[in-house]
This record gives C-alpha cells, sequence and structure tokens, in this order.
C-alpha cells in the first residue's frame, strides 16, 4: 500500500513540474510580447515626432523660399521637399480674400479673388499643435511692419493634423503731396497671390520650383470733399473677416485719397531636377 501511495506521489509531481515550467513559459512570453509592443509603440511615436518636426521645419523652409522671390518678378527658387509620411498640397483656388476700404461715407472692393494655399496634410497628430502659428497670427490684415504677411499655421483638417501656408494683405499710408490745397494721401495694399499655381497632391519626396511671375499694381483715386481723419481697410479671409484703420492727413477742403492694391503672383509647381 505504501509503495503503491509513493507511486502516486511520484506521479503527481511529476505531472506538476512540466505544467509549472509551461505556465512560466507562457508568462514570460506575454511579459516579453508586451514589452516588445509597448517598445515599439514607443518607437513609432518618437518616429512620428520627428517626422512632425521635420515637416514643420520643410514648410518653414519652402516659405523661405518663397520670401526670397517676393516682390522679384522673374525670381524662382528649386527647393527639395523631402517625405515625411504625409501628403503635400497647392490648392490655387483655396483662401477667397475680399479686401475693401471705407471711411464710412464711401465703400469700395479693391480686392476679390481666391489667393491660393500650399498644404502638408500629416498621418500623424502632435497633441496640442493644432492652432499653433509657426510664423504670423490670426490676423486677417496687418499694417505694422514688424508684422509679417505669412501665416504658417498648424491646424486640424478633415481627416489629419495640416500644416497650411498662406498669406494674408499688408496695409500701409503715406502723405504724398497736395492737389489743390488738398493733402493727397497714397493706401498701398499688399497681396501675395498664389492661384496661378499647379493644383497638385504629392507624396514621397520631389522637387518644387516656387517663381515670381509678375507684380500688378491698379490704383484709384478718390477726390474728397470733407474731412477724413481715418480710412478703413476690411478684409475677410476665408470665414474670418478683421480690418485695420490707417490715419489720414486731411484740409478743411476735403482730402486725395490714392488707393494702390499691390499684387506679387507667385507659381508653385513640380519639377525634375
Amino acid at each position: 500500500m505504501r509503495k503503491k501511495y509513493s507511486r502516486v506521489c511520484r506521479s503527481r509531481r511529476a505531472t506538476a513540474l512540466p505544467v509549472t515550467f509551461l505556465m512560466l513559459f507562457v508568462s514570460l512570453m506575454l511579459i516579453i510580447t508586451a514589452t516588445y509592443y509597448v517598445a515599439m509603440t514607443r518607437i513609432s511615436a518618437r518616429g512620428q515626432l520627428l517626422n512632425f518636426s521635420a515637416a514643420k521645419q520643410s514648410m518653414t523652409a519652402l516659405e523661405s523660399n518663397i520670401e526670397n522671390i517676393l516682390w522679384s518678378p522673374g525670381a524662382s527658387r528649386v527647393y527639395y521637399f523631402d517625405d515625411f509620411g504625409g501628403t503635400f498640397k497647392i490648392l490655387p483656388v483655396a483662401k477667397s480674400l475680399l479686401v475693401n476700404v471705407t471711411d464710412d461715407v464711401f465703400y469700395e472692393v479693391v480686392f476679390n479673388s481666391p489667393v491660393g494655399k500650399a498644404v502638408y496634410v500629416l498621418s500623424y497628430a502632435e497633441p496640442g499643435a493644432s492652432g499653433l502659428f509657426l510664423k504670423g497670427d490670426s490676423r486677417v490684415i496687418v499694417n505694422s511692419s514688424a508684422s509679417t504677411m505669412t501665416q504658417l499655421q498648424i491646424i486640424t483638417g478633415e481627416t489629419a493634423q495640416e500644416i497650411t501656408l498662406s498669406y494674408r494683405p499688408f496695409a500701409s499710408v503715406a502723405l504724398t503731396g497736395s492737389d489743390n490745397g488738398k493733402p493727397v494721401n497714397t493706401v498701398r495694399i499688399y497681396v501675395v497671390n498664389m492661384n496661378l499655381s499647379q493644383s497638385l497632391t504629392l507624396s514621397g519626396g520631389f522637387y518644387l520650383k516656387v517663381r515670381s511671375v509678375n507684380v500688378d499694381s491698379i490704383s484709384r483715386s478718390y477726390n474728397l470733399t470733407y474731412p477724413v481723419s481715418s480710412l478703413r481697410v476690411k478684409t475677410v479671409f476665408d470665414d474670418k473677416s478683421g480690418a485695420v484703420s490707417l490715419p489720414i492727413s486731411s484740409g478743411p477742403a476735403g482730402v486725395v485719397i490714392n488707393v494702390e492694391t499691390v499684387v506679387c503672383n507667385i507659381q508653385l509647381q513640380r519639377v525634375e531636377v
């Protein structure tokens, strides 16, 4: 009886040992798998953040290349845009821009056209980045030489975060003479227009050519018979509106206001190098 009991005990121990090792092996494999998954997730997240940072730098460099050819008809530059896992788009008919001038007595539309934009659609998102301006700010028109016309911004698009590049107008005023005793004020409104660009959707790495096609100028003159202290330049840029107030030098007999709309037409296109 004792021998039989001994054999049963040894049999149970022999069975328990493989089961114990199997459980340890399965537990170890689960730990290894979980650790590997966490490590790969962290590596992937770091890679995406690096791509995000590089995409921001590349869009900033593109803007710098455009800035270097603005207001210089015929000037051009070729820029290589690297692959950051997203999609680059040129949308010539995007960013509808309406500009008018008013002193609350007269009203005149001086520009009404889409000006286009460039977009890099990211395949990933950086938490808290949406709404961030890499250059410029949310104002749709500026009148200070310390402000840039550029709006380079991270936004939340339809499917992913986007880095968008567009240009808002800039307004200035100067006293430039007199006409029959009336001070002559010259108001200039500067617009950067990208709607001559190719409509493109690109992925991977590619070369872009940015070219200043020409600079157009349209002048209007207003001979007012009443004093004016300021002129407002109002802008509607897509769904956002804003205005700046320009001081006007006026006399008792009135004022002459010349309004000049200066448009720099630039073109973005893909090229083979």
